[in-house]
């Protein structure tokens, strides 16, 4: 390395001094051009891994005018997303998918103005939106830019976006069987924002599902949460002041089950003896906590590695068929169900 070079910020200049070829070749070997012989290319490799080169990706992009990158795009705070296992499983699937295609990953959370910007400025060939609401302007301002854009989820209605979801509606109906077969008859929906598609297809199963097992829908039975553990904390706190309690609930997802358990614990009554508790999900926790939670398993990463592949065909100029998929959904049967004890409040 040159005197006075820190580390990491070698040239391609350096490489070819040191190497004692021109810039032209080293360049087209980092671009794994198929005419430099392979001896010269691994000399080339040898020196760069020695002055610890990497290859300034944005100006690349704004000499080749394109980009190899991949946007991931979290409407919510770094902190918010960091903590629930939903996006994890997501960006695991994402990230297998973007790394054999040989594309990099470039994240943007909560604040970001327009999803447009980082096609704008040549970061990304293409984004995947994570869990965005359905009255979110920034998509369809992307979309009136052409920026090829993936969606996780879709829409409840037809929308021109690709997206890939899993089936929220089918899944919430299996839970509410589940419980009604166990001979519960009174239960409650710890439900998020009423934006989120989520929300509204899982509502709609929590309905259906009602509905086949001949129960009628209450709406005092229906509570609104942030998707926080926090919050269902205090969701689950009110529920359980109710003149007479739900012998079993369902959750909007598994992260929410740590605020509800922990609710349940400071009160008179047990899980499962006195309320089931479903959660949505399948993390990887929900078989750790005690009791191990009966849930709506979600294939994550099969999501996330979709929605990579069709992102990518949009790079290319491919066209996608079908532009909208939707994955089923298991239930995962363990110990927080049980049949009701027939249990009210004194």
């Amino acid at each position: 390395m040159q005197k006075g070079k820190a580390a990491g910020t070698a040239t391609i200049n350096d490489i070819a001094l040191k190497a004692g070829v021109s810039s032209a070749t080293v360049s087209r070997s980092i671009r794994g051009k198929e005419w430099v012989s392979p001896k010269t290319r691994a000399k080339i490799f040898q020196v760069a891994k020695q002055l610890n080169y990497h290859p300034n990706l944005q100006a690349r992009a704004l000499v080749s005018k394109n980009s190899n990158g991949v946007g991931i795009i979290i409407p919510r705070s770094a902190e918010f997303a960091f903590a629930n296992p939903y996006y994890a499983e997501n960006i695991k699937g994402i990230a297998k998918g973007v790394k054999e295609s040989g594309q990099h990953l470039v994240f943007s959370f909560a604040g970001e103005d327009s999803y447009a910007r980082m096609y704008q400025n040549r970061l990304v060939a293409g984004i995947i939106v994570l869990g965005h609401r359905i009255d979110d302007p920034r998509i369809e301002q992307a979309l009136k830019m052409k920026v090829p854009m993936v969606l996780i989820p879709g829409y409840p209605h037809a929308h021109s976006t690709p997206s890939v979801d899993m089936d929220n509606v089918g899944g919430a109906q299996k839970a509410v069987d589940h419980l009604a077969t166990l001979g519960h008859q009174r239960i409650a929906f710890i439900n998020g924002a009423i934006n989120s598609k989520y929300s509204i297809d899982r509502l709609k199963g929590y309905r259906n599902g009602l509905e086949k097992s001949n129960l009628p829908f209450q709406r005092n039975l229906v509570f609104e949460s942030d998707f926080t553990q926090e919050g269902a904390y205090v969701v689950m706190k009110k529920i359980l002041l109710q003149p007479e309690i739900p012998t079993a609930v369902l959750l909007i997802n598994d992260h929410i089950a740590l605020g509800v358990l922990k609710a349940v614990k400071e009160s008179i009554y047990r899980v499962p003896e006195d309320i089931s508790i479903v959660g949505f999900g399948d993390v990887p926790f929900a078989c750790m906590i005690y009791p191990p939670l009966t849930t709506v398993r979600e294939p994550s990463q099969e999501i996330g590695y979709e929605a990579a592949g069709m992102c990518l065909k949009l790079i290319q100029g491919k066209r996608i068929t079908p532009k909208h998929s939707t994955i089923p959904m298991e239930l995962i049967v363990r110990e927080s169900t049980v049949p009701p004890s027939g249990l009210k409040r004194k």
